[in-house]
């Protein structure tokens, strides 16, 4: 189902009514099959009842005295027709989504916050390679909300020492890798390794070395960062520095007005596209230079890249990754299905740097529906030996898998679209202990909090309720750093890993990352 399309309010409705009452006047039912005559109906068709069949089975009660059962639900069932059409449509959701679902498991919703949104409300706890690293909290002003690739310094700063990772004091250094750093008045800083930075208030910092962007809302004027000669004040909205060892300055203006102070001397402005550069003690130092935007990351990249399929001929997907390989490291590819009725396949997946191949990963996986995602995470490992700076991409072989046999009937054109997540970090060093908690995710409307408990058990709640029968009998445990949910009636077993220590990631199941619920 195409995200462009919006079916006719009459069929809308009518698939509304459907659903809402669990059945149709005969008039209403022929109405619908003429409908479904057309493929752009038929496959929303089908989507909507692909989420019913699985919140039907979530909650419908199918099944009764097994294990993981659902609960019971006492709706009338939507599922008769007396046109073989319709039926082969319904049943075919029926199939995709009713065998061994367990409750929670949901769709990508897309009307939850982003995550951009909901990291400025926890810390965020990566994972290095090794496993070792977890940021904390920076200071009381201001908190770590992301990390891409960090290798942080073993030094000694301000009395209090960083090693393994630990972020102490109120002091950020690191060698590789970005850092997203948020003050309580929504200033953002985005900080590219090599860099050393201190949270000195709840409105400033200090650069002593590094590059970085700042980004100040409304209400956050008069920001400011110092660096070894002087002092930038923000007046609104977004300013790029990049200090040298040497203390040489390089400042520049994306957007809004920044004022630039130095011993002695009145206030510099700056505006939109200005740039300069200071290398002195003294104004003498100051000289005009054309603004260098790309030298700088404005925004945490994204680690997750749309995908999409619309031919049964094998193509190669090509992504750019340059900007989430900062080291050594494990690193994996996933890729997760979330719309359409094919499922595909996937092999040759290869890291390479600058066109080069560098790392492979062998066998083919499946992504698709839920019983058909299997073997979809792939291992890419670069020793320090592969490593090089350069431009890095992540090319892979894609072909169709075949069609379910409840929907060889089906006609549409082949259509499939998903996501490829690249991860490092707690994706293949994750312990039991990182897993335990509660995680949070939305879908059509309602909260979902799942449960990983100390003693091996899953619980659910929805919209602040328990769910007490939601994951009878089942139980989890880690493997190469991923949690695996046993499914006792059947199925694959979830498979979830650790994005960092607030994100959860469902490999082989089409929602949405959840969100750690801190206690």
């Amino acid at each position: 189902m195409k995200e462009d399309y919006q079916p006719p309010r009459e069929f809308r409705d009518l698939v509304d009514r459907l659903l809402g009452l669990g059945a149709l006047s005969r008039v209403e039912k022929g109405r619908l099959e003429e409908y479904l005559d057309e493929p752009a109906c038929r496959r929303y068709y089908v989507g909507i009842m692909m989420q019913e069949a699985l919140l039907r089975e979530l909650y419908g009660g199918r099944r009764k005295g097994g294990a993981c059962e659902p609960f019971e639900h006492g709706a009338k069932d939507p599922w008769h027709f007396k046109s073989a059409k319709a039926a082969m449509l319904a049943a075919a959701a029926v199939v995709v989504f009713g065998l061994g679902a367990v409750a929670g498991a949901l769709f990508t919703d897309r009307s939850r916050p982003s995550e951009q949104t909901a990291t400025l409300q926890r810390w965020d706890d990566s994972g290095s390679a090794s496993g070792g690293d977890q940021a904390e909290r920076a200071h009381d002003f201001a908190r770590v909300t992301g990390m891409i690739g960090v290798q942080w310094s073993d030094v000694v700063t301000g009395g209090a020492r960083i090693a393994d990772g630990s972020v102490a004091a109120n002091r950020l250094v690191f060698e590789t890798g970005l850092v997203e750093l948020t003050y309580a008045s929504g200033v953002r800083l985005t900080m590219e390794g090599p860099a050393s930075f201190v949270v000195s208030g709840e409105s400033s910092g200090f650069l002593d070395y590094g590059r970085l962007v700042s980004y100040v809302p409304p209400g956050g004027e008069g920001f400011t960062i110092g660096y070894s000669n002087g002092m930038v004040e923000d007046i609104g909205t977004e300013f790029a520095m990049d200090v040298g060892r040497d203390g040489v300055l390089e400042l520049g203006v994306f957007d809004g007005e920044v004022r630039l102070h130095l011993p002695g001397d009145p206030p510099r402005p700056l505006v939109r596209d200005q740039a300069l550069l200071h290398d002195g003690e003294t104004s003498e130092g100051v000289r005009a230079i054309p603004f260098n935007r790309d030298k700088f990351v404005r925004r945490m990249p994204a680690r997750d890249f749309r995908w999409h399929i619309d031919s049964d001929m094998p193509r190669e997907l090509v992504f750019d990754v340059s900007h989430l390989v900062w080291r050594p490291g494990e690193y994996r590819a996933i890729f997760k299905w979330i719309d359409g009725i094919d499922a595909i396949t996937v092999e040759n997946v290869e890291l390479r740097r600058n066109g080069g191949l560098v790392s492979s990963a062998s066998g083919r996986g499946v992504s698709g529906f839920i019983h058909m995602a299997e073997h979809n995470m792939f291992r890419l490992d670069l020793d320090a030996e592969s490593f090089e700076a350069g431009t890095w991409t992540l090319h892979a072989l894609v072909g169709t898998y075949p069609r379910l046999e409840s929907l060889e009937q089906v006609d549409d054109p082949v259509f499939s679209q998903g996501v490829m997540q690249f991860e490092e970090g707690l994706v293949s060093a994750a312990t039991e202990a990182d897993f335990v908690g509660r995680w949070s995710y939305y879908h059509s409307g309602h909260h979902y909090v799942r449960g990983f408990h100390a003693d091996g058990t899953l619980t659910l709640e929805r919209d602040g309720a328990p769910m007490p029968e939601a994951f009878v009998s089942c139980e989890w445990f880690v493997r190469d750093g991923g949690l695996f949910a046993t499914q006792p009636q059947g199925g694959n077993d979830e498979h979830h890993v650790l994005r960092d220590r607030n994100t959860l990631i469902f490999v082989n199941r089409p929602y949405a990352n959840a969100v750690r619920v801190e206690e």
